[in-house]
């Protein structure tokens, strides 16, 4: 079954957002200016009469550097840094695509991708 696209809005005032377009059992409040991913014909709406405007994912938040990490930490924990940008790039790229669009499967196939870099650069819990 095809998703249908989503898109990244930000809304300007304090909002609720019908359950039966966010497929929930209950209607959802929006913060004022926190991204939310909403169906595109929605999100659309939302945007041209003026209760939203377009936004990007949210950032996460990166972790605080120890001032006593090595030369060698520091790269480690770049390129994890690297790796999961690059997850949540081709995450944000899923979510604009439904399933049988052009490149869905060459684009499913970089996420499996570097999910995998990803997880073999995580440290063993």
């Amino acid at each position: 079954m095809a998703k249908s696209k989503k898109k990244w809005v930000a809304f300007r005032t304090n909002a609720t957002v019908p359950a039966e377009v966010i497929g929930t059992e209950k209607d959802q409040k929006m913060q004022v200016g926190e991204p939310v991913l909403l169906p595109a014909d929605y999100a659309d709406h939302v945007v041209h009469e003026g209760f939203a405007e377009k936004s990007q994912a949210p950032k996460k938040s990166e972790p605080k550097a120890s001032g006593g990490q090595s030369e060698e930490e520091k790269a480690e924990a770049a390129k994890l840094k690297a790796a999961q940008d690059r997850v949540d790039e081709l995450n944000a790229e899923k979510t604009e695509m439904s399933e049988g669009d052009d490149g869905w499967d060459d684009m499913i196939k970089k996420l499996e991708e570097a999910e995998a870099d990803l997880a073999a650069l995580k440290p063993a819990s």
